[in-house]
């Protein structure tokens, strides 16, 4: 992980330092696709002015035989238009897949496709896509293009979740650019040592979710939670593939769960929140909020203080007018 992680910090401060033509790189694997498009010819900088960028992601195999995204990384400017074509030329199913805050789903699946983790043959077209992902071709030559905005800066992984245990991973470095005027929203996360764990609920990624496709994923599937009393929950990867938790509203989001992760998140607002697995369109779940009863009786009680003070009040008032009264029709002064 540390090698790993210092390997993408060299990528991204070399690419800051020195914008270089990428396509050097990978011109062994692949002459075709780099004769065919820029794919890799990045030329950047940061705070450039955005522009369209064509990107072309193919599936291929190692020598080793192992599944793997060529290229395994792509760099954009922030606020840069991501014109992405996903091909595959295998023949079992692949996407492409990135997180929170992305979300982007691209299944380039047809009927006629196998998916090798389970030996199930696809019969329809592919689902969960994200919105306007448009599929064609045949079994051993299937292309996916869709579209996106890269609004947030950062390094974030792509993976296929069918091949995720093998490698099929990648890198989307999205460089800084101060130049755009369009603001995006931070989100802070708090610390789960303050939250005790008797109010927490517990909810688990089950083991073999991301590839049973019969199972909801989350056990259990749909909780009640009262503000005040219970209103955090937690989930817990127990399962050996990434997954999400991720609402259907956006109102919160994990990100990338690898096996072990968890992640906690407070509700404090009553309501229906229905919530999905980005990388496995079939896994789905849901927190019903209710209001704690001390929020339901706020307003009774602050009546019945308000009134009491007012009859305090007036009765106090009525006995200094009795004593004024008294004393006034026996000559005495006040002092």
């Amino acid at each position: 992980m540390l090698l790993k992680t210092l390997s993408l910090s060299l990528i991204l401060a070399f690419v800051i330092v020195n914008p270089i033509t990428l396509a050097s790189v990978h011109a062994s694997h692949n002459s075709s696709i780099l004769a065919s498009s820029k794919v890799l010819n990045y030329d950047l900088t940061q705070n450039q002015t955005s522009k369209t960028r064509n990107i072309i992601v193919e599936w291929t195999k190692t020598n080793s035989g192992q599944d793997r995204f060529y290229p395994d990384f792509i760099i954009v400017n922030q606020w840069d238009t991501v014109d992405l074509t996903f091909i595959n030329n295998d023949t079992v199913a692949h996407n492409f897949v990135i997180g929170a805050p992305y979300n982007i789903m691209v299944n380039a699946t047809v009927p006629g496709l196998y998916n090798d983790l389970t030996g199930q043959e696809f019969t329809t077209p592919a689902t969960g896509n994200s919105p306007n992902v448009k599929v064609s071709g045949t079994p051993g030559n299937v292309s996916a293009t869709y579209s996106f905005v890269a609004k947030y800066g950062g390094i974030f992984e792509y993976v296929c979740s069918y091949h995720t245990q093998v490698g099929m991973i990648g890198y989307l470095v999205v460089l800084s650019n101060s130049s755009s005027s369009a603001g995006i929203s931070q989100t802070t996360t708090t610390s789960e040592a303050t939250i005790p764990n008797s109010s927490v609920v517990q909810v688990s990624i089950d083991q073999g979710s991301g590839t049973n496709v019969n199972s909801p994923g989350y056990t259990p599937t749909d909780i009640t939670i009262v503000i005040g009393e219970n209103n955090t929950v937690r989930w817990t990867n127990n399962d050996n593939m990434p997954h999400t938790v991720t609402a259907a509203d956006g109102s919160f989001d994990s990100g990338n769960m690898n096996a072990g992760d968890t992640f906690t998140h407070t509700f404090n607002s009553a309501g229906t929140f229905a919530y999905l697995c980005v990388y496995h369109h079939w896994m789905h779940g849901s927190v019903t909020v209710i209001g704690s009863a001390t929020q339901g009786n706020t307003g009774t009680s602050t009546g019945f203080a308000t009134y009491g003070l007012v009859a305090v009040g007036i009765v106090v008032l009525v006995a200094i007018l009795v004593v004024f009264s008294r004393s006034g029709t026996q000559g005495t002064p006040i002092v």
